[in-house]
C-alpha cells in the first residue's frame, strides 16, 4: 500500500503528515471483528459510550446525529437562545491516544479487566510504521500512541479515550453531540 497524507495541504517530504496504514491479515482482521461485536455488546449492556455519541450505538448513525444537531438547534432559536455550533475534525487527533491512559479509563471507567484488557494491551504495543515513496524508504519508527483509524476497533477504542470529554461538557451544561 502506498502512504496517505493527513490532509492534501501537508508537506509530502515530511514523514511525520502520512497516515499508517495497517496491514494486517484477513484472519487477524476476522478476530478483530469478533472481539469489536464483543466490546460492542459489553458497551450496550453497561450503557458504557456516552449518550451523545451517535458512531457505535444501536439505531445512531450519522444521519440521526445530524437530526439530533439540527432539532437541538432549531428548539434554541424558538425559546430565542444564541446557539453556536463548533465542529471538530478529529482525524489527526487518533494519532495522540496515549496507551497507558487509554488502559487506565478502560479499566476504571469502563471495567475491562482480564484477557480483554491483554488483547487490548496487545493489540496497541509493538506497532511500528514505515513510510516508503518513490524508491525511498524510511526507518521504522514504533508508534508509542494512536490507535488505528482503518480499522475496527481503533474507532471505538479512540470514543472510549474521550468518553471524560462527554462528562466534562454534561458537568458545565454544554449541549453537544458526537
Amino acid at each position: 500500500m502506498f502512504p496517505k497524507l493527513k490532509k492534501d495541504n501537508l508537506d509530502v517530504t515530511q514523514r511525520k503528515n502520512y497516515r499508517p496504514i495497517s496491514n494486517f491479515s484477513f484472519l487477524s482482521k476476522l478476530l478483530e471483528s469478533a472481539v469489536q461485536k464483543r466490546l460492542q455488546s459489553f458497551l450496550d449492556q453497561t450503557g458504557g459510550l456516552p449518550k451523545q455519541q451517535s458512531a457505535y450505538r444501536r439505531w445512531h448513525s450519522t444521519e440521526t446525529a445530524l437530526l439530533r444537531i439540527n432539532n437541538d438547534l432549531l428548539q434554541a432559536a424558538d425559546r430565542g437562545k444564541v446557539s453556536a455550533l463548533c465542529m471538530l475534525d478529529l482525524s489527526a487527533a487518533f494519532d495522540s491516544v496515549d496507551h497507558e491512559l487509554l488502559r487506565r479509563r478502560l479499566v476504571f471507567r469502563f471495567g475491562f479487566t482480564g484477557d480483554v484488557l491483554e488483547w487490548i494491551k496487545s493489540y496497541l504495543t509493538n506497532r511500528t510504521f514505515t513510510v516508503i515513496y518513490r524508491a525511498h524508504k524510511s526507518s521504522k519508527v514504533e508508534l508509542e500512541c494512536s490507535v488505528p483509524q482503518r480499522l475496527v476497533s481503533g474507532p471505538l477504542l479512540f470514543i472510549l479515550y474521550t468518553a471524560e470529554l462527554a462528562d466534562i461538557a454534561v458537568k458545565w451544561n454544554v449541549n453537544f453531540h458526537s
